[in-house]
């Protein structure tokens, strides 16, 4: 009788207990520097794979944070100003996307963060980068 009850109580911890398990999921923001220039090539990177590094299907939208309203954002093949709930077009890759972004004159002295919301399935990620543009 008391083996059964140890038992029990050992199955209500187990259940109780937070799932520790790693994400199936990596994804990754990765920019040339926190202190860009305005007007010069300033790259990102995002990448979407599996926790063994197989490249995974994925979507993404780019947007430009002032504290946390959107300002700018990826639409229409370029960075724009936009406003909005979840403003951008979706960017659709596998595994890895690179691009360049030239951040203009208004953003200098501003604190900014580049933002990519990624989709890989049913799954959505917030990765940021804060960004402050220097003068040219």
């Amino acid at each position: 009788m008391r083996t059964g009850a140890v038992l029990v109580a050992l199955l209500a911890a187990a259940l109780a207990a937070p799932a520790t398990a790693a994400s199936p999921v990596k994804t990754t923001l990765v920019t040339s520097t926190r202190t860009p220039v305005v007007g010069q090539a300033w790259r990102w990177t995002v990448t979407a794979r599996t926790a063994g590094g197989a490249p995974l299907a994925a979507r993404m939208k780019l947007q430009i944070l002032l504290g946390e309203t959107v300002v700018g954002c990826f639409a229409g093949g370029e960075v724009r100003q936009c406003t909005g709930a979840s403003p951008g077009d979706w960017i659709a890759f596998r595994g890895r996307r690179t691009g360049v972004l030239r951040w203009p004159a208004e953003s200098v002295g501003v604190t900014l963060t580049f933002q990519a919301l990624v989709k890989v399935g049913k799954l959505t990620r917030k990765l940021r980068a804060p960004v402050t543009v220097r003068p040219a």
